[in-house]
């Protein structure tokens, strides 16, 4: 494919994009900061390059066709990218020569954060750390794609099977999911819990997305089992003040809850009579310029 012979300009691009938040043209326009008749000009214009129809109208409405959706979704991932070029690319003029990106999870517990910057600065003055969430739900898929250039990820095993030719990684340490509820709730004092238990509670819960190695995959899929009301709220000192209420039931990682405040009205239970162990991992692309700073990152985590 020749990129030479692209048809649509950045302007075109941005176009789709904004159509997509808006319901008229003339709301986009103004977003634009443009005219109605520009902004219907440029539809025009690329809708003719294109030899396709990106909208149809309903009324005042403007619907987007399936061309259109398909140019949206390239459209998005090179605007972001621009946006990442540019912002990787001013970092430059102060100094940076390299900005390592590492997505993490929201689940994790942060409070390694501000020691793993002064100590990777210290060691790497020209390297601006750029924490993202970009990687929370699917951050092997972010990592491939090159969204990211490091990530954290929770395991059941200790080690990380990946393609040791492009990607490497390194087990932090050991964790555990254990349960959360109320010492006023009916399990308080069972001494583990099983997935049976939660059929019919409310499970308060970061995001109804299932993460990958977490208690969907590990705890209630085996069993077959989801409790009857998934509750997402999206703030892990939130969730533990509905739990501390009796108003339902969650599931952390103790490493996790290591940074939460939490006080004897919460009862901390182990899932499953062994325990449900979990691993952290670092996981890097293999280029020299990410590996070896990332190989720093590794070291001062596991301090």
């Amino acid at each position: 494919m020749d990129i030479t012979k692209s048809q649509l300009s950045i302007s075109h691009l941005k176009m789709i994009c904004q159509l997509e938040r808006c319901e008229t043209v003339k709301e986009a326009a103004q977003a634009l900061f443009i005219t109605q008749p520009a902004l219907t000009n440029r539809i025009r214009e690329a809708e003719r390059r294109l030899n396709s129809a990106l909208f149809y109208r309903r009324g005042r409405k403007i619907i987007m066709s399936n061309a259109g959706k398909r140019l949206l979704q390239s459209a998005k991932k090179i605007l972001e990218e621009l946006a990442r070029a540019e912002h990787d690319i001013s970092r430059l003029t102060d100094g940076i020569e390299q900005v390592l990106r590492i997505g993490l999870p929201h689940y994790a517990s942060f409070q390694w954060l501000p020691k793993l910057m002064q100590g990777f600065n210290t060691q790497h003055p020209s390297i601006e750390l750029e924490i993202t969430s970009e990687a929370a739900t699917q951050p092997l898929n972010a990592l491939f794609n090159h969204n990211v250039d490091i990530v954290m990820i929770s395991s059941a095993n200790p080690l990380l099977e990946l393609d040791e030719k492009n990607f490497s990684a390194n087990c932090l340490n050991q964790d555990e999911l254990v349960a959360c509820v109320s010492k006023k709730h009916k399990s308080a004092n069972k001494a583990f819990l099983t997935a049976s238990d939660f059929i019919e509670e409310t499970y308060v819960t970061n995001s109804t997305v299932p993460e990958k190695d977490r208690e969907y995959e590990l705890f209630f899929k085996p069993e077959g089992i989801i409790p009857k009301k998934v509750l997402q709220v999206g703030f892990s000192d939130a969730i533990i003040e509905l739990v501390k209420a009796n108003l339902g039931v969650s599931i952390f990682s103790k490493n996790q809850l290591s940074r939460l405040t939490y006080d004897e009205d919460i009862k901390l239970i182990p899932l499953g009579e062994n325990g449900l162990t979990l691993y952290w991992h670092l996981a890097y692309s293999n280029q020299t310029m990410i590996a070896e700073p990332a190989k720093s990152v590794v070291a001062l985590l596991q301090k």
